[in-house]
């Protein structure tokens, strides 16, 4: 544990405790009280028995003193986050938890039986909502929700911590959603300031489309701008997928949110478009580690959850992950994130390498994975699952499929392009 830490319990202990309460603390804990410095790592059990004290010693139950105590020590880890540069000027709460592992506790590190830093995994399932894991023995899950609810009162954000499972209650880790109640904070987009700030720096956007079903992301600039409108040059695939699909979303370098917009009118002589009725998505785009192609037939999906069956279908596919639609389920309701699920489906007989004898029918697979996000909408639920590590094999079948399906898309793409240019041309 680092000694930055105990020193804010000492802080807070002689502040709601008296002057003497922090020598009682060590009393209580039966330890010889010694000095601590902010440079140094102590043991996790020295810790734990300090944290343990000074909750008898101020008569609150543990937990309540966790987080208690979190609340007091986020102010500190925020000032400490942004001198050592760990945390970007625009980030608030959810973007805090969201960079938690890959840029914040990546810079600690520490010698073997000293110390470690905590076993939180954070998920942003979108905007305004962050799912979080926390397995580890230490159980100071309290700890945890006093950090983040202190964080939101720094920044002026209301949020609601729901603690799905909890480690206290005997389950094997803690499973929490935080989620942001004011609606109003996911809508402070100024269409027109933001596309200024774009324009003026002279930067590109990214544009994100589907076409068959195969993603398609091409790099944009801004020609002009208004409240209502902007209009866009960008990419003959883009312009041609929005043509398509009436709809386009974008990804603005400064802004975390993504946006969506809807095509008002296309030049393809000039290559541009006219976007109007801007508006903020649920959160940002242009994230996903594998590109997800849609199915471009009907897939059944079987799957178990706690020794559950149910059948849906493909929605859509990648490496890293699959989503699956179904109808309604009563039973999908009490179904928690990272739960695990095991499926059955078998992709189409591929036809990208004729030499493959194995690719004239269609390849079953069988698969462990758990469960990221489950939406329910339309009469419909829509489970979005990341796969446990795939064999060799398997893995090979589903870049096959994801690149046949990505030829065969773009070959009709380019035809379509070719056509659309000729008869500009006949004219």
């Amino acid at each position: 544990m680092h000694g930055i830490i105990l020193l804010a319990l000492e802080d807070y202990q002689l502040l709601h405790g008296g002057a003497d309460s922090w020598r009682e603390v060590w009393q209580l804990a039966n330890r010889q009280q010694q000095p601590l410095a902010a440079d140094r790592l102590y043991p996790d059990q020295l810790a734990q028995d300090l944290l343990h004290a000074a909750a008898r010693q101020q008569k609150i139950p543990f937990n309540a003193f966790l987080e208690a105590f979190g609340r007091h020590l986020s102010v500190g880890l925020l000032s400490l986050g942004r001198t050592m540069g760990l945390l970007r000027p625009e980030w608030r709460t959810l973007d805090i938890l969201e960079h938690l592992n890959k840029e914040i506790f990546a810079h600690f590190h520490f010698p073997e039986g000293v110390g470690k830093t905590p076993q939180i995994r954070a998920y942003r399932l979108k905007y305004g909502e962050v799912s979080a894991v926390y397995p580890s023995e230490r159980k100071w899950c309290g700890l945890f929700k006093g950090i983040v609810l202190g964080c939101a009162q720094h920044f002026h954000e209301t949020i609601r911590i729901q603690e799905r499972l909890c480690m206290w209650d005997g389950a094997p880790l803690c499973r929490l959603s935080i989620l942001l109640l004011d609606p109003t904070l996911q809508q402070q987009v100024e269409i027109g300031r933001e596309f200024q700030m774009v324009h003026d720096r002279i930067q590109e956007i990214r544009f994100f489309n589907q076409f068959e079903g195969i993603p398609l992301v091409h790099p944009g600039l801004v020609l002009r701008y208004s409240q209502q409108e902007v209009m866009v040059q960008i990419h003959p695939q883009s312009l041609c997928a929005m043509q398509e699909e009436g709809v386009t979303y974008l990804a603005l370098p400064h802004l975390p949110l993504g946006l969506k917009a809807e095509v008002k009118q296309l030049q393809w002589q000039q290559g541009t478009a006219l976007l109007h009725n801007i508006i903020p998505t649920d959160g940002p785009i242009g994230r996903r580690v594998a590109q997800r192609v849609a199915s471009n037939s009907s897939v059944m999906v079987a799957f178990q959850i706690e020794q559950q069956t149910f059948r849906g279908w493909l929605a859509n596919l990648s490496i890293t992950g699959i989503a699956i639609v179904l109808r309604s389920d009563p039973q999908l309701k009490e179904i928690s994130p990272y739960t695990p699920i095991q499926m059955q489906f078998a992709l189409p007989a591929s036809t990208l390498d004729p030499a493959d004898d194995s690719a004239e029918s269609d390849y079953p697979l069988q698969c462990d994975g758990n469960i990221l996000h489950i939406d329910e909408r339309d009469g419909r639920h829509r489970i979005r699952i990341l796969f446990r590590p795939l064999s060799v094999n398997d893995t090979r079948r589903l870049v096959a499929y994801y690149q046949e399906r990505e030829q065969s898309a773009l070959h009709a793409l380019q035809t379509k392009i070719a056509i659309t240019r000729k008869q500009l041309f006949d004219l």
